[in-house]
């Protein structure tokens, strides 16, 4: 909808805008927008294996922006070699508004569970026969609903489920369940007549987090303590859970790697990649993955190199 011409005027042209007292205060909007009362750094440690360190900048105790802190030139190892101004700047666009995430409306900030599942742990775990599977929706989860409960219900459903678990495969009853079940008799007899050999847990890539990853390898072998409960055994018998290694049962640690080169996990360090005049990636595309370790990528871009990407995804059918 256009403005009336009737409303419009013609300037005074003997009236200079600039000339007396001009009030400019609205370009403290601006001029303030980055200004921060302190700031902190922290980690920002999913499972990327960056582990980087970010810059909070806090203004009226909010979180307001993330930057690098510019300072891996500073880092050293046990020996004393200290890494070069070249790795910086480090994070991702991901890290960079993970304050976002803190402050958005659907962070989840308290515990919930399916609907069908709670009540199956209510019911005290019973057999999932076909018709328990249809009543309790774990043939059809994606119709089911979580609903939200308490940090303490939240803790005593897994305690139950892990108590259940451990009880139902245990002793000769047990070993029949897991046969019955499709188990190989190897597989079953590694138990040792145990239900808590069959939690299975995997920490995570621990490194990115000691505390809270290896804390899941930690609550496993604690469930010896659970199996001596249940199965009345001195300590010495008791057996925990099974740890699955990170290597061994992570499928994305490239499992054909050890086929070509006798060990697996063996890369180049991506330091190495701002002196190549030529990257040749397979299975890999640094646009799309290694987030902040990308850099190097653009820094042999600027410099010339030439780049090949095998990507399989974006070939015609």
């Amino acid at each position: 909808m256009g403005l009336p011409l009737n409303l419009l005027a013609t300037a005074d042209p003997d009236q200079n805008p600039l000339a007396g007292q001009i009030d400019r205060n609205w370009e403290k909007i601006y001029r303030d927008q980055y200004k921060y009362d302190s700031f902190f750094d922290w980690v920002c440690s999913p499972n990327d294996t960056h582990a980087c360190r970010v810059r909070a900048y806090v203004r009226n105790g909010i979180v307001t922006r993330l930057g690098s802190t510019y300072d891996y030139q500073n880092y050293a190892d046990l020996y004393g070699n200290h890494a070069s101004h070249n790795w910086n700047p480090r994070q991702c666009a991901k890290g960079f508004t993970f304050h976002r995430v803190i402050y958005g409306p659907y962070r989840l900030k308290h515990p919930i569970v399916r609907r069908g599942w709670k009540a199956w742990a209510d019911a005290g775990f019973p057999e999932l026969t076909p018709e328990l599977k249809a009543q309790y929706k774990f043939d059809s989860r994606g119709d089911d609903e979580f609903v939200q409960i308490s940090w303490g219900d939240a803790f005593d459903c897994v305690a139950k489920a892990l108590v259940a678990i451990s009880t139902r495969y245990s002793g000769d009853a047990g070993k029949q369940r897991l046969l019955s079940q499709g188990y190989q008799p190897e597989m079953v007899e590694a138990t040792q007549g145990a239900g808590t050999r069959c939690v299975k847990m995997r920490g995570g890539m621990g490194l990115l987090g000691v505390l809270g990853k290896y804390g899941m390898y930690r609550l496993n072998n604690s469930l010896a303590l659970l199996d001596a409960k249940i199965r009345g055994v001195d300590h010495h018998h008791a057996l925990a859970g099974r740890n699955w290694a990170n290597y061994t049962w992570h499928g994305d640690q490239a499992p054909g790697q050890p086929w070509v080169h006798g060990l697996q996990a063996s890369d180049c360090d991506f330091n190495d990649l701002r002196f190549s005049k030529l990257i040749i990636m397979d299975g890999k595309n640094l646009v799309e993955n290694k987030l902040t370790d990308s850099h190097w990528f653009i820094e042999t871009m600027e410099r010339g190199a030439k780049i090949v990407v095998i990507a399989p995804e974006y070939g015609p059918p």
